[in-house]
């Protein structure tokens, strides 16, 4: 990939840091800079309703705005998987000096877009929800068992009720 096809963002508020790399040649600039336009608003909604996030030190989130390739070669990689995703999250909760970096977010949007159209949903809600359900894996939530998928699918309802955006699990 060709450094040109790159584009580099930081999204900084009082609690969080987010470094964002998006693959210009495959995300729609408006979608990214309304993604962006919502960070507050998301991330205020989980901070209430998980306790889970430092309020003690920075938060810092990796994303990569990606496509069905690089996602297959990191979901064959870490889990053994050859296929693409909507997205992957890689938790990571290493502190340095007065930043607790959560971890990197991955998503595919050819993935995304598929299902998006394929649902009947908006991409921008779509992709927000992947978002909520990425950064609960970031901060220890999981649905390997049926009570944790409940526990977790629970959460994202309510966040994305507070956001205005109907439960995607109908």
């Amino acid at each position: 990939m060709d450094v040109a096809d790159l584009d580099y963002r930081i999204w900084k508020n009082g609690r969080f840091v987010i470094e964002s790399v998006i693959t210009v040649s495959l995300w729609d600039k408006i979608l990214i800079n309304d993604f962006h336009g919502k960070l507050d608003k998301v991330l205020i909604e989980i901070q209430k309703l998980t306790d889970l996030i430092s309020y003690n030190s920075k938060n810092l989130i990796s994303i990569s705005f990606s496509g069905d390739k690089k996602v297959m070669e990191l979901n064959n990689s870490f889990r053994k998987k050859y296929s693409a995703t909507n997205v992957l999250s890689f938790p990571s909760n290493h502190k340095y000096n007065n930043t607790l970096f959560l971890g990197d977010i991955i998503f595919s949007f050819q993935t995304i877009f598929m299902e998006a159209k394929r649902d009947n949903k908006s991409i921008e809600n779509h992709l927000t929800h992947l978002f909520i359900h990425a950064v609960l894996h970031l901060i220890g939530y999981d649905h390997k068992t049926d009570e944790q998928a409940k526990k977790m699918e629970d959460l994202e309802i309510q966040i994305l009720g507070n956001l205005k955006i109907e439960n995607p699990y109908k």
